[in-house]
């Protein structure tokens, strides 16, 4: 085997994968992964005609939160039809820095990984090098309530929440390749009437925390360097 065959097929071995650079995970990313994970639970509870359904979960940012707030009974999906209970809501309470930061941090968002990604123009094989910041570490809180007429619901969201999700005191999302852990903390019940004649309403609240960390293509650094590679070899 020739050193011109080596050559090449180690530069061919480079171009078998494309994912060389990290994904994006920002706040977004982070939201969209807590409503998947609390999704894929199933939670799922007997309807008004006695079938079992899964109950429905709503992202509600904060002005559909001031609206939703002022009258528990009702809340609209996304089409504008009204959804009846029982009904589960998830909501973002707030972001912090991350209070379990890496060992070493690099301060101004230094920038300290180099990644090599292969570039190719049709005849010429070559590399592009790009310099990676270190993520900074967040904390983002949310808020799921569970609401219902019925008690007997409210036994299944913490069977299911607890069983399913959350077994062994953690559970973990995968974000765009990344693998992000979540906790949830102790539940609260908010048990109201608002009339004597009104009808009862339960709702659990869990409050959950994501571990997570944000990386942003945009801010990744491309440093100029060989992009060309031209290899002329003669064995002697």
């Amino acid at each position: 085997m020739s050193i011109q065959k080596n050559i090449n097929d180690l530069l061919n071995q480079s171009f078998e994968n494309n994912d060389y650079l990290p994904k994006k995970l920002l706040l977004e990313d982070i939201d969209q992964g807590a409503v998947d994970y609390i999704n894929s639970l199933n939670i799922s509870v007997v309807n008004a005609e006695d079938r079992l359904a899964k109950v429905p979960l709503i992202f509600l940012n904060q002005e559909r939160w001031a609206e939703f707030k002022m009258n528990w009974k009702f809340l609209k999906d996304e089409s504008g039809e009204e959804i009846n209970m029982p009904f589960m809501t998830i909501r973002r309470m707030g972001v912090k820095p991350g209070q379990n930061p890496l060992k070493r941090t690099i301060p101004k968002k230094k920038k300290f990984v180099f990644v090599k990604v292969p570039i190719f123009d049709g005849t010429l094989k070559g590399y592009d090098l790009y310099k990676i910041p270190q993520p900074p570490r967040v904390d983002v809180q949310y808020e799921v309530r569970f609401l219902t007429h019925y008690i007997q619901d409210t036994n299944t969201s913490y069977e299911r929440m607890i069983m399913d999700g959350f077994s062994d005191g953690q559970g973990y999302m995968n974000i765009n390749g990344y693998h992000i852990p979540l906790m949830l903390s102790d539940p609260s019940e908010d048990n109201t009437v608002d009339e004597i004649t009104a009808d009862r309403k339960f709702q659990i609240v869990f409050p959950l925390s994501v571990y997570g960390k944000l990386v942003d293509p945009t801010n990744f650094e491309r440093v100029p360097t060989i992009t060309k590679i031209k290899i002329d070899i003669k064995e002697l």
